[in-house]
């Protein structure tokens, strides 16, 4: 069965049963198998519904089981479930706005709001990701989640089952205008990009940055520089408040690149075109870590073995991973 390692929702490797992965000690990857011709993913062994399982790899050899069957079965049955509604930000429902459900980056469920994924598992951390269309723009998650991502961890203990509010913003077209805001270092190498080389669009960490619209005093939207949200689509005529994260680990906000400013936070007004404005970032020490840096220059080369079996029914198939 055609087999894929992951780690933070990039790929790794890939490889048939029965298939060998090199992974890092420490790290928590995902492992995804897939169907084959009249042979479909049912479970894994120890009852875990998903087909993408995370595996942390340590320094011992770690073995799993998928099974499989020749017919679709429903996998069993688990009381966890999230639930997500869309309304305005005065509180109005709506419905019809695209909901994925990932583990890892990988897409396993989607909906349209109001949407329920159920048979959920526990450990397992779920990422809820809202999309917007038709005039409607995303600004937050009920939960407080100023970006697009909401995150759900169920563990055995807790609730079995969370819900949240998808939160739009209708702007009319006549009246948008577009914020983008790019972080930078002295150099012009942007923190944070965009990219679409897959079936999702890719990102590279950037710098959070938070929207307060005017009137208001605490901001009802955020992202990574170089996020998906961006550029945010607005209201013409009326200041926003831009707050870019001061500093993370050793890299640290300088300036604003138009005008100078070395605050952080500044108000900006919008008109009909399009409003683009840079945060120069500076690195304080030569060993420098963020998010943006390379996951390699952070965490030691050490290649610890684990194993995978993958043993579909009826058609016996062994992966090892090491």
């Amino acid at each position: 069965m055609f087999t894929e390692l992951a780690l933070n929702g990039a790929e790794v490797s890939t490889g048939y049963t029965p298939v060998i992965f090199q992974t890092v000690s420490g790290q928590d990857y995902t492992v995804t198998v897939s169907d084959s011709k009249n042979v479909y993913f049912n479970r894994w062994s120890n009852d875990f519904s998903s087909r993408v399982i995370p595996v942390v790899a340590t320094g011992s050899e770690v073995s799993l089981t998928a099974v499989f069957t020749t017919t679709p079965q429903p996998s069993p049955s688990t009381p966890y479930s999230i639930t997500i509604d869309s309304k305005t930000l005065n509180g109005t429902a709506i419905s019809g706005y695209l909901v994925d459900l990932r583990v890892g980056g990988y897409a396993i469920a989607n909906g349209y709001t109001p949407v329920t994924f159920t048979n959920l598992e526990p450990g397992l951390q779920y990422q809820v990701v809202a999309y917007w269309a038709g005039n409607y723009y995303f600004r937050d998650f009920s939960g407080g989640d100023l970006n697009r991502y909401e995150l759900v961890t169920f563990n055995s203990t807790g609730n079995t089952a969370v819900s949240y509010d998808a939160i739009y913003e209708y702007v009319p077209p006549l009246q948008a205008a577009t914020l983008n805001i790019i972080a930078e270092f002295p150099n012009g190498t942007q923190i944070g990009t965009t990219s679409n080389t897959t079936d999702y669009i890719q990102h590279t960490p950037g710098m959070w940055l938070t929207v307060t619209p005017p009137g208001a005093t605490a901001p009802y939207t955020g992202s990574d520089t170089g996020g998906s949200l961006l550029p945010f689509v607005l209201f013409a005529g009326e200041s926003y408040t831009v707050q870019m994260t001061t500093a993370y680990g050793n890299v640290k906000f300088a300036y604003w690149n138009d005008t100078g400013s070395t605050d952080a936070t500044r108000t900006i007004k919008l008109d009909h075109s399009a409003t683009t404005v840079v945060a120069v970032y500076e690195v304080t020490q030569t060993q420098a870590m963020m998010r943006a840096s390379p996951l390699s220059s952070m965490i030691p080369a050490v290649l610890a073995p684990f194993e995978l079996c993958l043993i579909p029914r009826f058609y016996p198939s062994r992966s090892r991973l090491s």
